[in-house]
C-alpha cells in the first residue's frame, strides 16, 4: 500500500468512526436491522467461538494489545531520536488514533450498537402513572415478603458455582427473549473469570459482558445468592439488551421463571433495589420486615464489598457513566435503577402467584 492509500485508509476509518459517534444511526433503523437481523447472527458465533475457551479472549485481546502499543511506541520514539525528526511520533499518533477507531467501530458492530434500540418501555405496554412512591414503598415490601418466603427453598436448591450455566434459568431466559422479539435464542456466554478480577473486586462491579468477543466476565468473589441474579442480568446484555435497566428487567422476569434458587436471588436483588429509592426512615421500616435468613445473605454480600478501594471504585463508575451517556443512555449509571419504574410500569408482576408452593410465573409481555 502506498503511503497516499494508506494514509486515505486511516482517514476514512476515523471518520467513519467519527461520524457514526456524533450522528448515531436511527433506533427504528437498529432496531430492524442490527438488532433483529445482524446482531443475532454475530453474536450467535462470536459467543459459540468464545465459549470454547475457559480463558477469556477479552484478556488475550487487552494483552496484546498492551504489547502491540508498548512495542510500537518504543520503537516509534526511539526512530524519533534516532532519525532527529517528529515524523516517527506523527506516524505513531496516527496509527494509534487509526487502531482507537478501529476498535470502537469493532465495539459498535459486535454489541455497542444495542444501545441505540428504543427502550424497552416503548416496546411494552407501559403506563407511567402507576409509578408512585406508594407503589415504589409496595414494590419494596412485596420483595422483602417474598425473599422472606423463598429463601428457604432457594438454598435447599442450591445456588450455582461460579463457572455454571443453570440450565432452568437458560430455558428461562429463553421465554423470555422470545416474547420480546428476539429471533432466534441467545447463545449465553459460559460463565468466565477474567485478569480483571481484583478490578470487579476493589470496584464492587458483579460482572460484565465483554464486548469484542461476547464473552460473560463474573466477578468470582460473587457470594451464591447474588449469582442467578447477576449471570440473568449479563445473559440479558448478552441477548441484546444494553442500558442496565433493561437488562435487569429481563434478567428478573428471567430468573422468577427459573428454580427455586433464582427466584430467591431475583427477589433479595430487587430488595436491594426498590429499598434505595425510599426515604431513609421508611427504607427502614421496610428493611426491618425482612426475616433473618435473607438479611444474613445481605450481610455475607456487605462483607463481599468491604474489599472496595474507594478511589477505584470512584473512577470505575464515574468512568462508565460517561461511557453510558455517550452512547446515548441519559441516566448514565443511575439506569440501573430505572428498573423499579419498569416493573412499576408494565404488567411484568401482574400476574404473580400469590404466595404458596407453586414457582411465581410472570405474566406474558404482550
Amino acid at each position: 500500500m502506498t503511503p497516499s492509500a494508506k494514509f486515505f485508509a486511516q482517514l476514512t476509518v476515523v471518520f467513519t468512526a467519527a461520524g457514526v459517534a456524533v450522528f448515531p444511526p436511527s433506533a427504528p433503523l437498529v432496531e430492524r436491522w442490527y438488532a433483529k437481523g445482524f446482531y443475532p447472527v454475530v453474536q450467535l458465533n462470536v459467543t459459540a467461538l468464545s465459549n470454547r475457551t475457559g480463558t477469556p479472549l477479552f484478556d488475550i485481546g487487552m494483552v496484546v494489545l498492551a504489547a502491540l502499543a508498548i512495542g510500537g511506541w518504543a520503537w516509534w520514539i526511539k526512530t524519533a531520536r534516532k532519525q532527529r525528526s517528529v515524523r516517527p511520533i506523527a506516524r505513531g499518533l496516527a496509527g494509534t488514533v487509526t487502531a482507537a477507531a478501529l476498535i470502537y467501530l469493532w465495539f459498535l458492530a459486535a454489541w455497542g450498537l444495542n444501545y441505540a434500540r428504543p427502550p424497552l418501555e416503548s416496546m411494552l405496554p407501559f403506563d407511567a402513572s402507576r409509578i408512585t412512591p406508594a407503589a415504589v414503598r409496595a414494590l419494596a415490601e412485596r420483595a422483602v415478603s417474598e425473599a422472606n418466603r423463598t429463601h428457604a427453598a432457594g438454598h435447599a436448591a442450591g445456588f450455582p458455582a461460579i463457572a455454571d450455566r443453570p440450565a432452568p434459568l437458560v430455558a428461562a431466559l429463553h421465554d423470555v427473549e422470545r416474547e420480546l422479539g428476539r429471533p432466534r435464542a441467545t447463545v449465553l456466554g459460559s460463565p468466565k473469570t477474567s485478569l480483571l478480577s481484583p478490578f470487579f473486586r476493589a470496584s464492587g462491579v458483579s460482572g460484565m459482558i465483554a464486548p469484542f468477543f461476547l464473552e460473560t466476565l463474573v466477578n468470582p468473589d460473587l457470594t451464591g445468592p447474588e449469582r442467578p441474579a447477576v449471570l440473568a442480568h449479563e445473559w440479558a446484555h448478552l441477548s441484546g439488551f444494553a442500558p442496565e435497566s433493561d437488562a435487569s428487567f429481563v434478567g428478573l422476569l428471567a430468573a422468577w421463571r427459573a428454580d427455586p434458587a433464582s427466584q430467591y436471588s431475583a427477589w433479595l436483588e430487587l430488595v436491594s433495589v426498590a429499598a434505595n429509592q425510599l426515604q431513609p426512615i421508611t427504607q427502614r421500616l421496610v428493611l426491618e420486615q425482612l426475616a433473618p435468613g435473607p438479611r444474613a445473605d445481605q450481610e455475607a454480600i456487605r462483607q463481599r464489598l468491604k474489599a472496595l478501594v474507594r478511589p477505584v471504585e470512584h473512577a470505575a463508575w464515574t468512568t462508565y457513566d460517561r461511557m453510558l451517556k455517550s452512547q446515548g443512555v441519559e441516566a448514565g449509571v443511575q439506569s440501573y435503577s430505572r428498573v423499579v419504574q419498569l416493573l412499576l410500569g408494565t404488567n411484568a408482576l401482574a400476574d404473580l402467584e400469590p404466595p404458596g408452593p407453586q414457582a411465581p410465573k410472570p405474566s406474558s409481555l404482550q
